[in-house]
This record gives structure tokens, sequence and C-alpha cells, in this order.
């Protein structure tokens, strides 16, 4: 089988360089929904995707203010300075991240065919698949970024962008991600089947094939494809 893979909050879960920042730095907003808080933070983020993209806007700038505007819209005022930690930490602790042990043991000993395409400045989303050590199961040649190839999921030319690099057809790949509309939205409308990895519980629809809540449960949907 041939699977694509997200990377962000599927290949693991983002909220974790972030609760580790608040921690650090904003501890006192640790009292509130964190997860509710993450999913504004999270937000912010992608309203400055497309500046960052196409290089109008620094992404260290973009997470200073990403953490800003989050706090703003909640009635919280933090001064620049204390942002431009938070950014600090948080961009240390992404480049901490682990895959779920099991997980990952499972993609390296079933020997399918794997592929990464996620969203986001080459250089910065490879350095995350370097701390996940993707490369033990993902050949190097098969991860590709929007800020590589120059086309950002959902649009339909980031997926077959990678599938011609690869000498692939659309039909025989699935693609795993955990963003309805980036992720499923796009492979669907590009020609791959879906899995819809969904982690946090947010917006689902028909675009998916399948919907899976945990690494247990991909795990064991992957293993009902291996009979085939």
């Amino acid at each position: 089988m041939k699977f694509m893979f997200d990377c962000d909050d599927t290949l693991y879960n983002c909220q974790q360089p972030f609760i580790n920042a608040v921690e650090t730095v904003l501890p006192e907003l640790l009292k509130m929904d964190i997860s509710s808080l993450y999913d504004l933070y999270r937000k912010k983020g992608d309203e400055m995707f497309d500046s960052i993209q196409d290089g109008s806007l620094n992404p260290y700038t973009a997470g200073i203010y990403r953490i800003l505007n989050t706090l703003k819209d909640i009635q919280i005022d933090i001064p620049y300075s204390k942002a431009e930690t938070f950014q600090k930490i948080y961009k240390e602790n992404q480049y901490r991240i682990q895959m779920d042990p099991e997980f990952k043991e499972y993609l390296i000993n079933h020997k399918h065919q794997y592929a990464i395409l996620t969203n986001g400045e080459n250089n910065h989303q490879r350095n995350k698949c370097k701390a996940l050590q993707v490369e033990d199961f993902v050949d190097p040649l098969n991860i590709f970024t929007s800020g590589q190839i120059g086309y950002a999921k959902p649009d339909v030319r980031a997926f077959h962008k990678v599938l011609e690099a690869m000498n692939e057809k659309s039909e025989d790949w699935y693609y795993i991600g955990d963003n309805y509309k980036n992720d499923m939205e796009g492979a669907k409308k590009a020609g791959l089947k879906t899995i819809h990895f969904n982690r946090h519980h947010t917006l689902e629809g028909p675009c998916s094939d399948y919907v899976v809540y945990s690494e247990l449960e991909l795990m064991k949907l992957m293993d009902t494809f291996n009979r085939f």
C-alpha cells in the first residue's frame, strides 16, 4: 500500500510544543481550556500562512504576532518582549517533538511505500521532520514541503507536483491528514483516497473516505488494507 502523510498534528500532536511554551512563559494560562486556546492559536497561524508562504512575512515574526493576536482575542495583553520569549521557547520545543513510539515502530516494520507532503516554510518543516526521524521509514526523496514545491494544500497542484516527482498515480495513494479543508478536500480533488486523522475532533465532511481519532485507530485501519 501507498500512504502519504501530512506532518503537523498527523505524525505528532501539535499541542505539546504549545503547552510546553505556555508552562514556561505564560503559566497563568494553564487555568484556561488549553485545547480551546490552542485551537485559536492555530487559527491565527492559518490566517498568516499565505503571507509566510509568499515570503512577505518572516515566520519568526509571524510567530510573535500569532501569540499576541491569540491573546488579544480573549482580552489578554502581554508585552511584545514576552511574546518574543514565547515564540523562542515554542520554536525550541517544535524541534523536540516525537512521534508516538508504537506508531513509529508500526510504520518502520510495515514495508509500505510512504511519502510526506506538508505545508510550511521548507527549512522549518524539514527540521521538524528531522526531529521526528521520519527518514527511518520514508525515503528522503519522498519528503515534500509547500515551501519547496511552490504550491500549498489544498491546491491540487501541490499533490500533483508530488506525484509527478515520484512518478506515481493519484489513485494508488491514500493521503492521511488532520485538516479537513487542506488535507481531505485537497487530496480528494487531486484524486487520492483519504484518511482523516481527526486527532482534535474538528470539522469533518464527505471528502474523507475514512476517519480515525488516534494512532491506534489509524494502525488498525492500515492493518485492514494489508489484507488486500
